[in-house]
């Protein structure tokens, strides 16, 4: 019986609790005394120190199997980056990343992470059934989805959406999540008193997770102006249910979806939307086969066995 332990920076395990709880039961979490596996969970805070610091190193990492699991958002922090630097890669028996361009950039700042294997954030779609009632033909509202920082990129949205407007004056746009940097809620509040567009843009802030399957009820695209995206949690969700993508073409994107679901400008923004071809069950599939942790747990019940 393996015994795991996880250590989150921060106790943050939001990409990692779907995956936990679809492990096998015989995979059990301990502490590091008893634990056969040591997942560390972002390359920051307490895990961080854990590599870092002799005493854990040496006592603990060099005598179990540790696995180092690493996100965008270590990658674009320079004092992070400092600090993974004086790692010693021996210590780490499994490098994950959660996309093959986050690997990438890794590999670019420490040569030494071309080691590392790429296994997607995945999600439970259990938590995000198909909406039977989705038509053929999409309405008129889109769901952005998410806390909302500067990484989500508002501004592209509300410009895709209003070019969106001009041609069918039908469409709403729902944003959906905590607004992160205040700048933004002046922003947003200019925006739409200046472009007239009251009544166009609902605001909703956070919703909890068991409540956002019947609020998307009543949605028909999951959109997404990111300007970077490990896996896109948020759209994977949105189209789990049977909501159609519309999603930025960020880097590394065209690893992780079709390119008939990605746009680049306002044209091909607008063409998706219009041309109607995404099938609701088409969507919640692509999630099923590539993200769900119904069909690919045991991706990651290997590299705990391995």
């Amino acid at each position: 019986m393996k015994k795991l332990l996880i250590v989150a920076a921060a106790n943050n395990t939001h990409f990692l609790d779907d995956i936990v709880n679809a492990l096998p039961v015989e995979l059990e979490k301990r502490n590091f005394q008893d634990a056969d596996v040591i997942w560390l969970e972002w390359a920051d805070g307490d895990c961080l120190k854990l590599l870092l610091d002799s005493f854990y190193r040496e006592k603990y990492l060099r005598k179990k199997k540790t696995i180092l699991r690493i996100h965008r958002y270590e990658l674009f922090n320079p004092s992070i980056l400092n600090l993974i630097g004086k790692i010693d890669p021996m210590v780490i028996d499994h490098l994950v990343f959660v996309s093959h361009y986050v690997r990438q950039i890794g590999i670019s700042h420490f040569p030494w992470m071309e080691k590392g294997v790429v296994i997607p954030n995945l999600i439970d779609v259990d938590k995000f059934p198909f909406n039977k009632d989705h038509l053929p033909m999409p309405g008129y509202d889109l769901l952005f989805l998410g806390r909302i920082s500067y990484v989500k990129n508002l501004p592209l949205m509300l410009n895709m959406f209003n070019e969106l407007l001009k041609i069918d004056s039908n469409y709403r746009l729902n944003l959906v999540g905590n607004i992160h940097e205040p700048e933004l809620i002046y922003y947003l509040d200019n925006y739409i008193d200046k472009a007239k567009l009251t009544g166009k843009i609902n605001i909703h802030g956070h919703i909890e997770n068991e409540l956002l399957p019947d609020f998307i009820k009543g949605m028909s695209y999951i959109v997404s102006s990111s300007i970077f995206e490990s896996t896109g949690i948020g759209i994977l969700e949105g189209m789990a249910t049977g909501l159609r993508p519309v999603i930025f073409n960020f880097p590394g994107a065209e690893y992780l979806f079709p390119e008939q679901w990605l746009y680049i400008d306002r044209q091909k923004f607008v063409d998706i939307i219009l041309r109607g071809g995404m099938q609701p069950k088409m969507c919640r599939e692509f999630v099923l086969q590539n993200y769900s942790v119904q069909r690919k747990i045991g991706l990651y019940e290997e590299l705990i066995n391995g």
